[in-house]
C-alpha cells in the first residue's frame, strides 16, 4: 500500500508520551496504532510537566504555554496545531509514528494487550481492565481511514520536496 510503514521489527526504539486533558482521544488512537501513552494524573502545567520528567515521556499538548514550559523543565515536547482527530494523527506521523494498527495497548487503560488463549492472534484482552479486541469490521473502517491519512501524509511530504524545488530556482 502506498506510504506503508517499516514492519514492526524494523521500526525504530519506541518512544513514551503523556497526554494533556485535551487530547484524551487521541491517546485512544495512538495506543491502537501500538505506542505507549499515559494519562495525565492531573490537570495543572506543573503536574503534567513532573510526570513526564518522572515518567521520561514526551509531552504532547495543545497547549502553547504549557509546550514551551518544556524545555525549561527539561521535558520533551509535542505541539499539536489542530483540533480535529484526523489530522491530530496526522501530525503525529509527521512525527514518525506508523499509520497501522498494532494491538499492543489497551486504548482505554494503556496496558499491554495479551493474546486470548486458544484464538491464535484472533483476540486479545486487557490483563487490567478485560477489555477485549478483535478484527471485526471496525477493524476494517479503522484501517480505511488509516490508509486515507497514508495518503495524506505522502500527499504533503511530494508538496514539501516540490516547494524545496521552487525555492531553489
Amino acid at each position: 500500500m502506498l506510504g506503508e510503514d517499516e514492519p514492526p521489527a524494523e521500526r525504530p526504539q519506541e518512544r513514551s508520551f503523556l497526554v494533556d486533558l485535551m487530547l484524551l482521544r487521541l491517546a485512544r488512537w495512538l495506543r491502537l496504532l501500538g505506542q505507549d501513552v499515559a494519562n495525565p494524573e492531573s490537570d495543572s502545567d506543573k503536574a503534567l510537566l513532573g510526570q513526564a520528567k518522572r515518567e521520561n515521556r514526551i509531552l504532547v499538548t495543545r497547549d502553547k504555554r504549557l509546550f514551551s514550559s518544556c524545555s525549561a523543565a527539561g521535558v520533551e515536547g509535542i505541539l499539536i496545531r489542530s483540533s480535529r482527530i484526523c489530522e491530530q494523527i496526522l501530525e503525529m506521523a509527521e512525527k514518525g509514528i506508523a499509520l497501522r494498527i498494532d494491538p499492543q495497548r489497551c486504548t482505554l487503560c494503556n496496558s499491554s494487550l495479551k493474546e486470548a488463549e486458544g484464538r491464535d492472534g484472533e483476540i486479545w484482552i486487557c490483563p487490567n481492565c478485560q477489555r477485549l479486541y478483535w478484527r471485526g469490521s471496525h477493524w476494517k473502517n479503522m484501517e480505511k481511514m488509516l490508509e486515507a491519512l497514508r495518503l495524506r501524509k505522502h500527499e504533503r511530504e511530494v508538496d514539501k520536496e516540490e516547494c524545496k524545488g521552487e525555492h531553489k530556482s
